[in-house]
């Protein structure tokens, strides 16, 4: 349920004018207990990293990352926020990782956990936690901490990550604040703890390793109120980084003393806050050691960083993230399916990935991105840009005149963003669709999407976890989940197939089962037009050895998984 920061901005900067903006289509203003199955013991997700002995830059102190980012983190109470993920990845541990393999899938790995079993009830989960594992004040990590952590998020009167928690037995009772004891978690010792669910939910462990699903110190948090996560001092965690500056000019991370993993070969993290306009200018100076693509112009990654001199040096991730098209089902000329999948054949997909992500991503046809568990080819393939078939499919539905549609957009998105409703709008025209389209501020848009209101409009999701559920369950599970994104889907056959899905155990038959509806909502029913899933590009400084980005692709990077050289 993401809203990253990376993906309210543009991949590149700016490189066309703001002239070209609505230039053809310019709108009107104002947008569970059961007996225990065989124990699962797992590894460790960190991985040794020597530091070789290669001379530093010479303003540079050995084992010390210096980054850039170009707006200020506001918090780092992983609770209070939807953007701000860079430090909890760091600071805080989960009890399970994403780890990304070299062939490009992922795997389920320890974090705190050492081992776990599931019960035959296909709901409770027995967990044992690291003894070894300590906060960055020595105290070490307990299943009481855990706890604490899953009953906060659900308590917090602001708390962003509700959906986390809300799977577990007694959720509901503590978000209506009705008790403070989450009756579906039981500690039973400091290292022992028992999670059960309301119902049985197959990707239950890959939410746990979302950034959302933190562990806290019940300590820290109680100790210092509203100060943790806004003060250095004031907020600790388990995790291989403990944060000594915090402000909204300089960030800085030292190694936690107590981490129980192996030491990672970053030492120290200075991450200061600049001008977008200055970063590549400091990196090509030397005084920053990696570069993330999204802070330059297109035309600069064109001719420098994928220039002989830079080309090896140039990181490229696939992004656990699809842009789309969504469509309200219960609006004008979009009642009609055979109008939906017209405007589906009319975007022109191709030439919106080659003009503003210069080719650096992959067309999706369907729910789920490429490098996400549950993907298939076999939905791949069937979704072509054809104008005139989009055509003929607007004189089958008996529309004159041109199908009316209305594409919302929000006046202070990028130019990235901009562009690509532009481009879509031109496309649905050429195809004799009559668009418009409407701007709106951010609070407005978001409001009459949450209603239900808005026809047409483009988003962006970025997993969460590493399961199709994240992306499917949360935009089509329920009738209340398709309204509050203005989709407003009501078959509820599919709908409790989705839900059901949750809780079959044989991963094969899931994972078939959700390739199936994934087919009947996109290709049969049309209600979204799959757009892209967007590649992340970093370009590594003579000091960087090897840089394993995010498994889902964020900007946000996880130091650990930096090597120095």
């Amino acid at each position: 349920m993401l809203n990253r920061r990376s993906f309210l901005k543009k991949l590149f900067l700016p490189f066309l004018t703001a002239a070209l903006l609505l230039s053809a289509c310019a709108g009107t203003a104002g947008d569970p207990e059961g007996g225990q199955t065989e124990t699962t013991s797992v590894q460790e997700t960190q991985t040794a990293a020597e530091t070789e002995d290669a001379a530093p830059a010479a303003d540079a102190e050995e084992g010390v990352l210096r980054l850039a980012i170009t707006e200020p983190i506001e918090t780092m109470d992983i609770d209070r926020t939807t953007n701000d993920y860079m430090l909890p990845l760091n600071i805080f541990e989960r009890l399970f990782d994403i780890r990304l393999k070299e062939d490009g899938t992922t795997e389920l790995v320890g974090g705190l956990v050492k081992n776990y079993s599931l019960g035959r009830d296909g709901r409770t989960y027995s967990f044992t936690i690291w003894d070894n594992a300590c906060f960055s004040d020595g105290t070490p990590v307990t299943a009481a901490d855990v706890e604490f952590s899953f009953t906060r998020m659900l308590s917090l009167s602001d708390s962003q990550q509700t959906d986390f928690a809300d799977s577990i037995l007694g959720a509901e009772a503590v978000l209506a604040h009705e008790t403070d004891k989450l009756e579906g978690i039981q500690v039973i010792d400091d290292t022992h703890f028992k999670i059960t669910l309301t119902e049985p939910f197959a990707g239950y462990l890959y939410q746990l390793a979302t950034p959302s699903c933190s562990i806290l110190s019940r300590k820290c948090v109680n100790e210092n109120g509203f100060r943790f996560g806004a003060v250095a001092e004031a907020t600790i965690g388990s995790g291989p980084y403990m944060v000594t500056e915090f402000s909204s000019e300089k960030i800085c991370l030292e190694l936690n003393p107590y981490y129980h993993g192996t030491a990672p070969s970053v030492k120290k993290v200075e991450i200061r806050v600049m001008d977008p306009a200055i970063v590549e200018q400091k990196f090509r100076a030397g005084e920053l050691d990696i570069l993330d693509v999204s802070d330059i112009s297109s035309e600069t990654l064109e001719s420098v960083y994928k220039s002989e001199e830079w080309k090896d040096r140039l990181v490229s991730a696939a992004c656990a993230n699809i842009r789309y098209l969504m469509l309200n089902v219960e609006s004008g000329p979009l009642k009609d399916v055979r109008v939906r999948r017209a405007v589906q054949m009319a975007v022109n997909r191709q030439k919106i990935l080659d003009e503003l992500y210069n080719g650096e991503g992959t067309l999706v046809d369907g729910i789920y991105p490429k490098n996400l568990n549950g993907y298939t080819e076999e939905n791949q393939g069937w979704l072509a840009y054809d104008p005139e078939g989009a055509k003929a499919l607007l004189e089958e539905a008996g529309v004159k005149n041109g199908a009316r549609i209305e594409l919302a957009a929000d006046s202070t998105s990028s130019v990235t963003e901009l562009s690509m409703i532009d481009m879509i709008c031109k496309d649905l025209m050429a195809a004799g669709f009559n668009v418009s389209i409407v701007n709106y501020d951010s609070e407005s848009r978001m409001y009459l999407r949450k209603a239900g209101k808005l026809m047409a409009y483009t988003g962006v999701w970025s997993a969460d976890y590493n399961d199709p559920d994240n992306f499917i369950y949360t935009f089509f599970g329920s009738r209340d989940k398709t309204r509050f994104r203005s989709g407003n889907f009501s078959g509820e056959e599919v709908m409790k197939r989705i839900r059901a899905a949750r809780k079959i155990q044989d991963e094969g038959k899931r994972l078939r089962e959700y390739a199936a509806l994934e087919r009947m909502l996109i290709k049969k029913e049309a209600l979204w037009v799959p757009l892209l899933s967007s590649n992340q590009l970093f370009v590594l400084g003579n000091r960087v050895e090897s840089l394993t980005p995010y498994w889902a692709g964020w900007e946000d990077l996880v130091f650990k998984d930096i090597v120095l050289k």
